[in-house]
């Protein structure tokens, strides 16, 4: 399978688009010939009279929609003074508004990504998380505890001070601030690609789904957009566009999803670092965290067995696997069986991602906003043209055969009555 890559489907996409022109223009210019030679032998027949009609018809209809096609880009043969011409050009900043609005309207707010996550059973995924890997669960805490049971002398003692410690260092610590620095290194190391990506396909099914409704929101952007053949072809493109960046995520790092993340992403760290508002709900959330029953057995059921492993690991390890296999399974089996608790994780997440989405989904479609005001407008054109006009050179096609054939038959009809 070929490797893809943007910059090679760029240059496809430019080439294709001047062979396109190139055929179109060559239309035209063969129906201006026949037309020329049939022009002067229309008296010999009603055959050389039909095919100099049919190449004048073609002449007409290619021309028209030449301007049509061009007028979306330019201004036809440079000519300023003829209305709603080089209609991208000049409605820059509207179509930037327009789609960084209908991205964040779509697709960023709280109530959409609510309505997406209400569909996934957060707390499920956990609990079935933590009964695939059980094994290695267990396996990697009992290989870590042996280090912790040299700070413990007595079992009393081990119980107060991982209560006091976990307490103090929860009272200690900012919980926003905390995942802000836990985050950076995952990040770098791309483990928060796999959730973009799920958002992306999500993203697609939705769009693909909801075809109408797409075109429909990008007629509100330009009616030409929504035009029969222009609207599907955008709608193409777009799922085209979603399907790339699926692609690209894991193996690009310049595709455009990647440098939004890479914009966006930092931001939102530092804002978790730094921004007060932020900082006072983690501390909220980190104290309804504190005051919950589960944390309570939890905090029990680890002094548990954090004495056991105490008293018995050097004597018997399997003791202390079978403790934290305990452990592992009263987590799983308490959110299996615990619709209360299952109920407060998964509110809790969502309602974590819901304040996120909340207050930084304007953000999202202010960078959408600034990096499209921030391109030239030739350049702008270029892109897009670069991306559509392919396609657009069959309009031009088709008005010459089309015009043709309507030419034709209008002839045709003033010849028999």
């Amino acid at each position: 399978m070929e490797k893809y890559t943007y910059t090679d489907e760029n240059e496809k996409l430019r080439k294709k688009l001047i062979m396109m022109k190139i055929i179109a223009t060559s239309l035209l210019v063969f129906m201006t010939i026949v037309f020329i030679i049939f022009r002067g032998l229309e008296g010999r027949g009603l055959l050389y009279s039909s095919i100099a009609a049919f190449a004048e018809a073609s002449m007409v209809g290619a021309l028209a929609d030449w301007f049509a096609v061009v007028a979306l880009f330019k201004h036809p043969l440079g000519l300023r003074v003829i209305p709603h011409t080089a209609i991208i050009a000049n409605n820059k900043s509207r179509i930037a508004k327009a789609l960084s609005n209908f991205v964040v309207s779509n697709f960023f707010t709280p109530e959409i990504i609510k309505a997406k996550l209400d569909k996934v059973s957060i707390s499920k995924t956990i609990s079935d998380y933590v009964e695939k890997n059980r094994e290695m669960i267990v396996k990697a805490i009992v290989v870590r505890l042996p280090f912790l049971a040299d700070s413990f002398i007595n079992d009393e003692k081990i119980g107060n001070f991982i209560k006091a410690q976990l307490y103090t260092k929860a009272e200690e610590i900012s919980l926003y601030p905390l995942l802000g620095k836990s985050l950076t290194p995952l990040v770098e190391s791309g483990y928060h690609k796999p959730l973009v990506k799920g958002l992306l396909n999500a993203t697609y099914k939705f769009i693909n789904d909801n075809k109408d409704k797409t075109i429909l929101v990008l007629g509100g952007i330009n009616k030409t957009l929504a035009l029969p053949f222009i609207g599907d072809l955008v709608y193409r493109k777009i799922l085209e566009f979603l399907i790339r960046q699926i692609e690209e995520i894991d193996t690009n790092d310049e595709a455009e999803i990647n440098k939004l993340l890479m914009s966006v992403i930092p931001k939102l760290i530092d804002d978790m670092k730094n921004s007060q508002e932020l900082i006072e709900k983690g501390e909220i959330l980190k104290g309804q965290i504190l005051n919950s029953d589960i944390y309570t057995k939890v905090v029990n059921m680890l002094t548990e067995v954090t004495v056991a492993y105490k008293n018995s690991y050097f004597e018997n390890e399997a003791k202390l696997t079978e403790k934290v296999s305990a452990l592992i399974d009263m987590i799983a089996v308490g959110i299996n069986n615990n619709d209360t608790l299952r109920e407060t994780i998964d509110n809790s997440v969502i309602g974590g991602i819901e304040s996120i989405v909340s207050q930084y989904g304007d953000r999202i479609g202010s960078l959408i906003y600034d990096t499209m005001e921030g391109w030239e407008t030739k350049d702008m054109v270029d892109k897009l043209e670069v991306q559509v006009g392919a396609d657009l050179q069959y309009i031009r096609i088709n008005g010459t055969v089309i015009g043709g054939l309507a030419g034709l038959v209008i002839h045709l009809l003033s010849q028999l009555f």
